[in-house]
């Protein structure tokens, strides 16, 4: 491809629209990427409290198997090692997360766990996840005790609902119990935070860099203006990455989501104000869910630190409700945009535009295949 391949249209520079205008990038096409807000990078961008460089949309910890993936993430900013520890208050105790077997002895009824465990030792949890409810399967996997001190409070708090309405389908990705007592959160080869002095702000500002790519912020597209849009930029091809129920109108209605709202306390004098980066607080007794500190993670020398509290239930869009009749919804609109915009000109990629809990490496990684994709669409236009 070269300069005068037709330009590209990508509405919504966080992570995953910043990572396609990148690789567009490296194969000669040019993109323009539109922002509704006045700074691109969405829910991973990093901010600074009292000079503490903090996460003002809670804690994300770039884990991944895909190599590819960490090499590019490393190449837009180095990256310090850093693996996750999570903790959790249970009883009014600090343990860990995911849940230790050498942490049950701490606990109440602990012979009793230990029976409910050895009786599931066994459990195919990847199976039971195509069958189950997410309360289903976590019951299978540890039985009721550590389930209702664990994971119904924590669940119910974050998701607004009960457990047993939730899918089981992500559940193996985030809830297990070590028999081997490690640790850390993630298993994946390569796990770090940015090094930079801005987080992940440098690494967004890294896949922005090159010549071929230009940022738009403050600029909110939906349907109905898109074709003036496109005339105006000189742009032939679309790649959405923002939530379409509202870039649609909502004609077919509103898209659930789970929202939350962290808020954040800058504290002086103190460099750390608990023991991780992350400690989860299942309990219906505290308003908040969990509390994030960034400078676990960042390595940042300096004084003071910063707290985040998170709550739930706010109108924003970070958790796509995966019930049937959602990702339905989704799929029609998805085929409703090809309809209007030309299924030869329009592209999905990303949490917000395929409706889906992603991690960051996932985000790159359908960025960089529907990248790809869109590169192979041209060239055979060409030819």
């Amino acid at each position: 491809m070269t300069s005068q391949a037709p330009r590209v249209a990508i509405v919504g520079a966080g992570l995953t629209g910043c990572t396609v205008a990148w690789r567009l990038s490296q194969s000669g096409i040019p993109s323009v990427l539109f922002e509704r807000a006045e700074v691109p990078g969405g829910l991973i961008r990093s901010e600074h409290l009292g000079g503490v460089l903090y996460e003002p949309h809670g804690s994300h910890i770039f884990h991944t198997e895909d190599e590819e993936v960490w090499n590019l993430a490393n190449a837009m900013t180095p990256f310090r090692d850093y693996r996750h520890r999570v903790d959790i208050v249970v009883e009014g105790k600090i343990l860990n997360w995911p849940i230790l077997v050498s942490d049950i002895d701490a606990q109440s009824r602990s012979e009793d766990i230990r029976r409910e465990l050895a009786e599931r030792r066994d459990i195919d949890a990847e199976a039971r996840a195509q069958a189950a409810n997410f309360e289903e399967w976590c019951l299978e996997l540890m039985g009721p005790i550590l389930y209702d001190r664990y994971i119904k409070p924590y669940t119910e708090k974050q998701w607004g609902r009960p457990a047993r309405e939730l899918s089981a389908q992500w559940a193996p990705r985030r809830v297990s119990v070590r028999w081997d007592n490690d640790p850390y959160l993630f298993p994946d080869p390569f796990q770090g935070w940015p090094a930079g002095p801005n987080g992940y702000t440098d690494l967004i500002d890294g896949l922005l860099a090159p010549d071929l790519v230009e940022l738009r912020t403050g600029v909110d597209v939906d349907l109905g203006g898109l074709d003036a849009l496109l005339a105006q930029e000189e742009a032939d091809v679309v790649v959405l990455t923002c939530p379409l129920d509202v870039f649609s109108g909502e004609r077919f209605g509103r898209l659930d989501w789970r929202g939350i709202d962290v808020r954040s306390v800058h504290i002086p004098h103190m460099e750390y104000a608990q023991g991780a980066m992350v400690v989860n607080y299942p309990g219906a007794e505290y308003p908040f869910i969990r509390i994030h500190e960034t400078k676990h993670a960042s390595g940042q020398q300096c004084e003071g630190t910063v707290l985040g509290f998170e709550f739930t239930g706010a109108p924003s869009r970070y958790y796509p409700i995966e019930l049937p009749e959602n990702r339905q919804l989704n799929t029609r609109y998805q085929n409703l945009l090809r309809e209007e915009i030309g299924s030869e000109r329009t592209y999905f990629a990303g949490r917000l535009a395929n409706y889906v809990y992603i991690d960051m490496d996932d985000c790159m990684r359908e960025a960089l295949d529907a990248a790809q994709e869109l590169i192979g669409d041209l060239q055979l236009r060409a030819a």
